[in-house]
């Protein structure tokens, strides 16, 4: 078990790592959030995990971080950073509600296809992560496009 945590935490590091340096230099976050969905989906790949076993979490992640990304900022545009965490606090239990809804309902339909999800630790966790960022860097990239955001965030 402490192989796998390290494996994971490996690609989460790196994640990390980028996300920081790419406030630091006050590049907009969004687009780099979004490419960055890529480092826990090649660890799946390297694992030899299956994409498809990891679906659920992959949309239960894109579904919970993209939606709560958005309280999120509206929380800090309108009550500064702790408009910020407040909406991320409580946007976060609304939306581990909704995604896990539709993890289960993803979960059961790829089971009546004969695909089992995987409930293991490196499967749920990455494909948890590759959502996360893909659904919060999405909604970060629209609000940047769409001129909600400043351009370095």
């Amino acid at each position: 078990m402490v192989r796998k945590a390290g494996y994971v935490s490996a690609f989460g590091l790196i994640v990390a790592v980028v996300a920081v340096t790419t406030l630091k230099h006050r590049i907009a976050i969004g687009p780099i959030v979004l490419v960055l969905t890529a480092i826990p989906l090649v660890g799946l790949r390297l694992s030899h995990r299956s994409l498809k076993s990891a679906l659920p979490d992959i949309v239960f992640g894109s579904l919970d971080t993209g939606l709560l990304t958005i309280p999120a900022l509206w929380g800090g545009m309108f009550f500064g950073v702790a408009g910020a965490i407040a909406g991320g606090v409580v946007g976060d239990a609304l939306t581990d509600g909704i995604a896990g809804f539709f993890e289960g309902g993803i979960a059961e339909w790829l089971r009546e296809r004969g695909i089992e999800a995987s409930r293991e630790p490196v499967t749920t966790s990455l494909g948890k992560m590759a959502g996360c960022l893909l659904g919060s860097g999405a909604v970060l990239t629209i609000a940047l496009l769409l001129g909600i955001v400043p351009e370095f965030a």
